[in-house]
């Protein structure tokens, strides 16, 4: 399920692919609008309406506005690329992304792209 979040106030909302919410945030969040908020985590799928020019306006914005990391999956190159705030880094086959927001867990980038 999609995730809507309105990263600055004079945005429309945008709805992330995937995304982390910590729990305390989840239960901060009011429960009949959508405030103002950028998930640390947003997971973002390259697709034909989600072009990579767009998809790189919503990071910018996004990390400017407290996300700690924005991923950007092309199932078409089978990679994934992590911004954090160290910088960008492109996960391809074979690599192990770890998940910061989750502690010193890794997510397998094969485990991504199962058939």
């Amino acid at each position: 399920m999609e995730f809507p979040y309105r990263p600055v106030p004079n945005l429309q909302y945008w709805f992330a692919d995937v995304a982390f919410i910590p729990k305390a945030d989840w239960e901060a969040l009011p429960p009949d609008e959508y405030p103002v908020y950028a998930p640390p985590l947003i997971v973002a799928v390259l697709s034909p309406s989600n072009t990579p020019a767009k998809v790189n306006r919503q990071r910018i914005v996004a990390m400017s506005a407290g996300a700690r990391e924005f991923w950007v999956v092309d199932a078409g190159q089978r990679t994934v690329q992590v911004t954090d705030l160290a910088g960008l880094k492109v996960h391809a086959p074979g690599d192990a992304i770890p998940l910061r927001s989750l502690g010193n867990a890794t997510l397998a980038v094969d485990q991504i792209f199962v058939a």
